[in-house]
């Protein structure tokens, strides 16, 4: 099989771009030929080759959404399959159903809610990604994957996609980069944390991901373990929240480590270096990074809502709590970091849960049997 998939633009540090390339490697070690399309990267691969479709108007929010399935035919025609992630992706996939007469598969990772955002710009993009999409998905898509079954119940319920067009593919893990025996100790020494308990928190400071209720809940937990220092990894995009007045106004300064953008390559050291991965995300229609956490073997804390409790397994791999409840939050960060003999435990189970259940390997597996049902 030719296989292409299309993702408008390939950001360094994206779940979803992390998505593409680990399935489209697999599925070309599996004997096919695959290649990723895009507007623009800021990431290089020849193991997928990765080309870039350059036009007049790529810089126009909107007019680009129009022009780019038209500019990507002439390339689609040697293709078999198309696959796309997320809008405007999927309407090259319709325009080369239409035009080419070329299966689509449509693999669906979610919206943030609308309300989550503040800046106006952001609201009305998703407010169009979302009625595209509910179009698009009624017109040229041969086959629906979605990435969690929170997600397949969305696409029922809010979509009216009928059931039997999904199929759920859970996204994976490199278990071999992210494992128990990944050492963190570089990570705690650039960062003066050799001795201290370790709360790590890896994700977009965006508003919806919650990294303000961990912050709100630090000064309860530094009442009962007053050593314990708080890494907050992750870069911001779009919406800005000002963290750092928080942190003052709480006057936890001496206790919250920015790391700011760490490097791809220094992302398992990092889960390595913690005792508790904490992910109080407001939504999910996956999280990977609690699961790269679970791989390393660490116990993760996050809300009980979404996709989430498909990913940390309550009171077996970590805590899961109420939503917005700063105040459970913290108890449940106590009690982890106060119960070693627990949080190894957790983390045990976590490493196993992962190996069984969140492979790349079986990820791409599915994705071809898929691939498979939309050819025939």
């Amino acid at each position: 099989m030719r296989i292409v998939y299309i993702r408008s633009s390939l950001h360094t540090g994206s779940g979803l771009v992390s998505h593409i390339v680990e399935i489209a490697k697999r599925v070309k070690r599996a004997g096919n030929e695959v290649a990723i399309i895009c507007r623009e990267t800021e990431i290089k691969s020849k193991n997928p080759p990765i080309y870039e479709l350059k036009f007049g108007g790529d810089g126009i929010p909107f007019l680009r959404n129009l022009i780019f399935p038209f500019r990507s035919l002439k390339v689609l025609e040697k293709f078999d399959l198309i696959h796309t992630q997320y809008h405007p992706d999927i309407l090259v996939g319709n325009t080369a159903t239409k035009f080419l007469k070329k299966p689509h598969v449509f693999t669906y990772h979610g919206f943030a809610p609308i309300r989550a955002w503040h800046i106006y710009k952001q609201r009305l993009k998703m407010i169009n990604h979302r009625i595209e999409t509910f179009l698009a998905l009624h017109s040229k898509v041969h086959k629906i994957i979605t990435v969690s079954h929170f997600l397949k119940e969305e696409l029922v319920k809010r979509y009216f996609v009928k059931e039997e067009r999904i199929q759920v593919i859970y996204n994976g893990v490199d278990t071999e980069r992210f494992n128990p025996n990944v050492n963190g100790n570089s990570i705690r020494k650039i960062y003066k944390l050799e001795n201290c308990p370790v709360v790590l928190y890896l994700g977009r400071l965006a508003p919806y991901k919650g990294v303000q209720f961990l912050i709100e809940a630090i000064p309860e937990v530094l009442r009962e373990l007053p050593e314990t220092k708080f890494l907050i990894s992750g870069a911001m995009r779009y919406d800005i929240i000002d963290l750092s007045r928080l942190i003052k106004s709480l006057k936890v300064e001496n206790s919250v480590v920015f790391t700011g953008y760490v490097s791809d390559r220094d992302i398992p050291n990092l889960y390595a270096c913690c005792d508790v991965f904490c992910y109080p995300s407001l939504w999910e229609g996956f999280g990977l990074t609690p699961a790269e956490a679970q791989a390393c073997g660490k116990p993760v804390v996050a809300f009980n809502n979404c996709a989430l409790p498909e990913v940390v397994k309550n009171r077996r791999t970590g805590l899961l709590v109420e939503p917005r409840n700063v105040k459970a939050l913290a108890e449940a960060l106590i009690h982890l970091l106060y119960d070693k003999e627990r949080r190894i435990r957790m983390g045990s189970e976590a490493r196993e849960m992962m190996l069984r259940l969140f492979s790349w390997d079986k990820a791409a597996q599915q994705t071809l049997q898929v691939y498979h049902e939309a050819l025939s």
